[in-house]
């Protein structure tokens, strides 16, 4: 396995790491309405694969579009590669959830949301949910994605130019964007959202790809080092969010992007940097490899496997005699084999469509060079 196939390794992690978040989450919520005890892993802040993940996009997106930068039409090839891959699986499970909100709404368990907010969750436009007031879409996983879209954005307006300048003025923008927000502190949900200190990971991840492609490399016993050192600034949790109450919004800001975007991005950066590139042995490297490539699926789904899966246990009376932790530990096998079957089934065959369809639209819309008589 090269360098750059251990990110798939990376995704798959990063993903693990926030399933098996939220699934002790949701087991200790279950808990305490049931007045029973339950502790939670707290060493590490699981939750901080979130930033693992901006930082994998960051070094994703300047690598995956070499070929494209400076490109004539770049903007519009960037962004459409970015819909098909983001958009069809979240639009599904926003569905699903819709669903199960009308659901909810007609037998009186929860108000079914406005049109403004529906509209606002498909456009990944950050806005404040009625009760809390927190930037959550419909899809509370998707505020992730809401900054993530925020990114291609602004590397789409760069990417028309050679790949150096199009990243130096992508960074620059993240910078400034969040700049002002710490100066100015704007009152508009979106504008508070998209200059918050954790894009900033988006930048690391850029800085690493950078680097990646101009050669840098580092031994094995400074990668040893940069993980050492970035897993022991992640077991200091600056924001407690290992101890956070279940259910609660997480915490960004600088603290975040010092105790989890920047330790991320060590970690990142010293396994993709390492000579000689770590190799794939065993059946789990490989099956984790898999896995990074049904990560997304994973990301998204995860929950629907986290509430049957809790509903059915607790229908059979499991949690007295057992406690919850067996319901974690099968919370994380079946929500990855969910994830596969959906990645096989459904991402890979729309995303096929998708962009066969969009081929043909191009080659349409190209002009037609009419052959020069013979002769």
């Amino acid at each position: 396995m090269k360098q750059i196939g251990a990110i798939q390794i990376l995704r798959a992690v990063a993903a693990l790491m926030i399933v098996f978040s939220h699934a002790q989450n949701d087991a200790l919520l279950e808990a305490l309405k049931a007045g029973s005890a339950f502790s939670r892993f707290t060493w590490l802040p699981l939750d901080a694969g979130v930033d693992l993940f901006f930082v994998i996009s960051g070094f994703i997106m300047v690598h995956a579009s070499d070929r494209v930068f400076a490109m004539p039409g770049a903007a519009s090839k960037f962004i459409s590669r970015r819909l098909i891959r983001i958009v069809p699986l979240y639009w599904q499970i926003t569905a699903i959830f819709l669903v199960i909100l009308a659901y909810a709404a007609w037998t009186g368990k929860h108000d079914f949301p406005s049109f403004s907010e529906i509209i606002a969750s498909l456009g990944f436009i950050p806005f404040a949910r009625p009760g809390d007031g927190q930037p959550r879409p419909l899809v509370s996983l998707g505020w992730t994605l809401n900054y993530e879209m925020f990114f291609y954005v602004i590397f789409a307006l760069f990417i028309r130019f050679e790949r150096s300048i199009a990243v130096a003025a992508t960074a620059l923008t993240l910078a400034l964007a969040v700049t002002l927000g710490a100066i100015f502190r704007p009152s508009a949900t979106a504008l508070a959202y998209w200059s918050d200190p954790i894009v900033i990971e988006f930048l690391f991840g850029m800085a690493i790809a950078l680097a990646w492609e101009r050669g840098f490399r580092l031994n094995r016993a400074w990668v040893a080092i940069l993980i050492l050192s970035g897993s022991a600034v992640l077991t200091l949790d600056f924001d407690g969010m290992s101890r956070a109450a279940p259910g609660a919004v997480e915490t960004n800001g600088f603290s975040r992007l010092a105790g989890c975007g920047l330790p991320m991005a060590l970690i990142f950066g010293s396994i993709v940097f390492a000579r000689p590139a770590f190799s794939a042995r065993g059946r789990l490297t490989a099956f984790l490899a898999v896995l990074g490539d049904a990560s997304y699926a994973l990301y998204l789904f995860h929950p629907l496997v986290i509430i049957f899966l809790r509903k059915a246990y607790l229908a059979l009376g499991l949690q007295a005699p057992l406690g919850y932790w067996p319901l974690i530990a099968a919370d994380i096998p079946l929500a990855a084999a969910l994830a596969l079957i959906i990645h096989a089934g459904v991402e890979k065959p729309v995303s096929r469509l998708l962009k066969a369809w969009l081929r043909s639209k191009r080659r349409e819309s190209e002009p037609h060079i009419a052959e020069a008589p013979a002769g």
